[in-house]
């Protein structure tokens, strides 16, 4: 039986997707930027991109921040500050606090397990933003990739993440997160078990294969009391 839970925040958690396009369209509107579809897209897929990198080590964070709408811009032929749009749209989603379907309401009934956060973010950001709405209290720990140095799923990031937990032991832990790259590769790169979270269904074109796949948070728990770590 699982003891110890680890869940990622954005896109988990938090709904990250729509306070990000809120923040996106808010963002370069304020600064007359056109919100098109084709511009939305073209962000969208760069930002993913950049983020990979981060995660497999080629580029740090700061290099996520200074790149994405200027080169964003760049592509579309657009005369505008990406810094400065960048540095506003940071603002804006720094108060994105939109709790996942059933997430809470999950969380508080996982009484019987140890609950901890492993995050790849700014620690500050992600305190505040879980106080916001109001889970800050369900976690025991939290692990940001800022505070420790290096993202997942690098073994180093769940090495340390092993050493903070009290009587950690690797097959009773289970993490869920909705990326295939950082949460599940970083699961498997650690030995532990996953839950793929996958609330749109989209199709799993990696060669990772998660322990579990959920759809729902309201079936955390039985799935959870039914799987035999």
């Amino acid at each position: 039986m699982y003891q110890t839970l680890l869940f990622d925040i954005d896109d988990t958690i938090l709904d990250f997707e729509a306070g990000e396009l809120r923040s996106l369209t808010t963002a370069l509107t304020d600064y007359h930027l056109p919100t098109t579809p084709a511009v939305i897209a073209a962000y969208l897929k760069l930002n993913a991109f950049l983020w990979t990198e981060y995660e497999a080590g080629r580029i740090s964070r700061e290099q996520i921040f200074a790149r994405r709408f200027t080169e964003l811009f760049a592509q579309f032929h657009l005369a505008a500050d990406g810094l400065a749009v960048e540095h506003h749209y940071h603002r804006l989603l720094d108060q994105e606090a939109v709790v996942a379907r059933h997430a809470a309401d999950t969380l508080a009934a996982l009484g019987d397990y140890r609950l901890y956060i492993v995050s790849n973010g700014i620690e500050a950001v992600q305190q505040a933003r879980l106080t916001k709405a109001g889970l800050i209290d369900q976690f025991s720990d939290l692990f940001v990739s800022d505070a420790i140095g290096v993202p997942k799923p690098s073994v180093a990031f769940f090495d340390y993440v092993a050493k903070h937990i009290p009587d950690y032991d690797a097959t009773t832990t289970l993490i869920m997160g909705d990326s295939l790259t950082s949460d599940i590769q970083g699961g498997v790169n650690a030995g532990l078990d996953t839950i793929w979270y996958n609330p749109r269904f989209k199709p799993n074109r990696s060669h990772l294969v998660p322990t579990y796949q959920l759809s729902d948070w309201a079936d955390l728990p039985q799935l959870l009391a039914g799987a035999v770590s």
